[in-house]
């Protein structure tokens, strides 16, 4: 969609809503961790013209990884429960699922290209915002804008979970123009609590994402519960 870094974030997580389309190569050598762990849910409602969605991404503190309850994705299968975690230190996508009474696993290789931002950000203006405080935490506020897009972004450090760890915060790639000491305090800890992403062209692409809840959780997938796509269609584990 923009930008490359300050709107980053919300669209790698816009990517997960449709992670179908992203996906690379199925893989299966490629070891799991006997477990996931998780600290924190981070609920993001996206509303859009056609209807308002609310994702549960699930977060652990300096955790190389993180989950996503994937229940709007399944609604049109009932029977079928799918946890999604993005794994940055391997490199893949774990789908776990419960299907047809058995739990399975599908891993799936992490393209590049999938996270690479714009290659020229030179026509984008930016401009920091005055802070305001969402859901009690006190967020800094950005816009940026040219002739096609306009996006205000509002985040906050004053929390113990980031997607940092994962996507990194490499200052190289800041947008021609952002001044890299706007992201200084968020190279640790840093959430997205609201974007507002405006199409000048098409506004049926306009969308807002707004954080609705910060919870704390004990939830865990033990990933050695599950076996292989083969063993839903009888060939073994």
């Amino acid at each position: 969609m923009t930008t490359q870094l300050i709107t980053k974030l919300a669209f790698c997580l816009t990517f997960f809503f449709f992670f179908h389309n992203g996906y690379s190569q199925k893989i299966s050598k490629i070891e799991l961790p006997s477990s996931y762990d998780f600290d924190y849910i981070y609920k993001l409602k996206m509303t859009h013209k056609k209807k308002d969605i609310t994702f549960d991404y699930y977060l652990k503190e300096g955790g190389m990884y993180f989950g996503i309850d994937s229940a709007e994705m399944s609604k049109s299968s009932p029977d079928t429960k799918m946890f999604m975690v993005m794994d940055s230190n391997l490199n893949i996508t774990a789908m776990f699922m419960e299907m047809m009474g058995k739990k399975v696993v599908q891993k799936t290789k992490l393209k590049a290209s999938d996270f690479k931002g714009d290659s020229d950000n030179s026509e984008y203006s930016f401009e920091k915002l005055d802070s305001k405080t969402i859901m009690g935490y006190e967020c800094e506020g950005f816009v940026s804008e040219n002739d096609k897009v306009k996006i205000t972004i509002y985040m906050t450090d004053d929390v113990p979970v980031s997607f940092n760890q994962v996507f990194g915060t490499n200052s190289k790639n800041l947008p021609k123009g952002f001044n890299p000491e706007w992201m200084k305090r968020y190279s640790e800890n840093g959430l997205m609590m609201e974007m507002v992403y405006v199409d000048k062209k098409k506004v049926k692409n306009s969308m807002t994402m707004q954080c609705v809840g910060l919870e704390k959780t004990e939830f865990s997938i033990d990933a050695s519960k599950y076996g292989s796509m083969m063993s839903v269609l009888g060939a073994g584990n």
